[in-house]
């Protein structure tokens, strides 16, 4: 990018800059997240932020740097941001998915990453001359660390975000081992803003590869790209932060192998104990029931409820329930004393809370929508 500050895609970087700082202050005032997830939150505003300065800095020529120490420092600053949003991104999904979470010592692991660009900027003599390649600014030794460098802070953002998209979809399979009726709009809208940024974070990773073989100028097009959509994903993130973050349902820790064992050891009678109490209490009519309700009915522990559905009844605790419900409602629309009550009453009744979730598991279990199976059974009119 070398033209003047005011040029439109050096502009989309001070804004990034700018919006990334009001952001952090609105989080700080808004948020209604627990403090260790507004925390990574910010953290990751101001790395996105300081990344955006840094790559102004680093590439226009209109802004020069003079002075050995400040050309280190602004490569230092530059590679430090892109470790720090990258390990933000993940640990921030890690807070606000995984219940009880707080920072341990495993997790200063991830500091590793900043003494490798650190060791690599003061080993090599790395200031901004040498990462943007000027002719006469790097030896044959700098110019390799120089690109071993960025190969490093192209591949770890990339390697974050998925594995941070990863959790949202450990974090959705482990919601339907624990409760019964769910929404999924707050898991869906995190995987695909985390997705956004892996997706991002690969274009560049491409581009920077792709641009070892092409003109630098054609690089530096394609290059570009990503400073706009990081500027709309990281003010979609933010509003996802207001308005899902802290309605996420907290799951519980799963079962332990040596737990699990005990379970199948208890199997004959606690099988026996699961199938009996949801049918004759009909728990499944409970629109919110969760795991932990349902285990104190059985008399079991919970994790062992939850081993036990998966390993005998081979699903899990939200499936096991909805099957349930499915049934239930199979039996109304064929009922001639139902005959008069919508779709919609008998899905309520039947213990679903959403219309979405049963006519997805009525389908699945039928093969058919719930008003073709009752005009198939009954000969009734189809209801919309």
């Amino acid at each position: 990018m070398k033209t003047p500050i005011f040029n439109i895609h050096d502009l989309i970087l001070v804004l990034t800059l700018a919006v990334c700082v009001l952001l952090v202050i609105f989080q700080w005032l808004l948020s209604k997240q627990k403090a260790i997830a507004s925390q990574l939150l910010s953290g990751f505003f101001m790395c996105v932020g300081a990344s955006a300065l840094g790559n102004l800095l680093l590439w226009n020529d209109y802004i020069g740097l003079h002075g050995e120490h400040w050309k280190i420092i602004l490569s230092l600053g530059l590679a430090t941001a892109v470790v720090g949003k990258s390990v933000c991104l993940y640990l921030y999904v890690v807070a606000i998915t995984r219940a009880n979470f707080s920072l341990q010592a495993k997790d200063a692991l991830h500091l590793f990453n900043l003494l490798a660009v650190a060791g690599l900027v003061f080993w090599g003599g790395l200031d901004s001359d040498r990462l943007r390649f000027l002719p006469d600014a790097n030896t044959a030794h700098s110019a390799q660390l120089a690109s071993y460098l960025w190969h490093y802070l192209k591949f770890l953002p990339v390697i974050y975000a998925f594995a941070a998209a990863l959790e949202i979809y450990r974090y959705k399979q482990q919601l339907k081992q624990f409760y019964s009726s769910l929404s999924l709009q707050g898991p869906y809208w995190l995987l695909l803003l985390t997705l956004g940024f892996a997706c991002n974070w690969l274009w560049s990773l491409i581009v920077h590869l792709v641009g070892q073989s092409v003109s630098f100028t054609m690089a530096d097009s394609f290059g570009i790209f990503d400073n706009y959509i990081t500027f709309l994903l990281v003010n979609a993130l933010f509003i996802y932060s207001l308005l899902y973050a802290h309605q996420l349902l907290e799951t519980k820790d799963k079962p332990k192998e040596k737990e699990t064992a005990v379970a199948a050891e208890i199997s004959p009678d606690a099988i026996a104990r699961i199938r009996n109490t949801m049918e004759k209490h009909q728990l499944y009519l409970k629109q919110n029931l969760n795991i932990e309700d349902f285990a104190r009915q059985v008399g079991i522990h919970y994790r062992d409820v939850s081993s036990i559905i998966n390993k005998q009844f081979n699903t899990n605790f939200f499936e096991f329930v909805n099957e349930y419900r499915v049934n239930r409602a199979k039996q109304m629309l064929l009922d001639p004393q139902y005959a008069e009550m919508t779709i919609l009453d008998i899905l309520l009744d039947s213990g679903f809370n959403s219309k979405s979730s049963f006519h997805r598991f009525f389908k699945r279990y039928t093969g058919m929508s719930a008003a073709e199976f009752r005009k198939q059974g009954v000969g009734g009119k189809s209801e919309e």
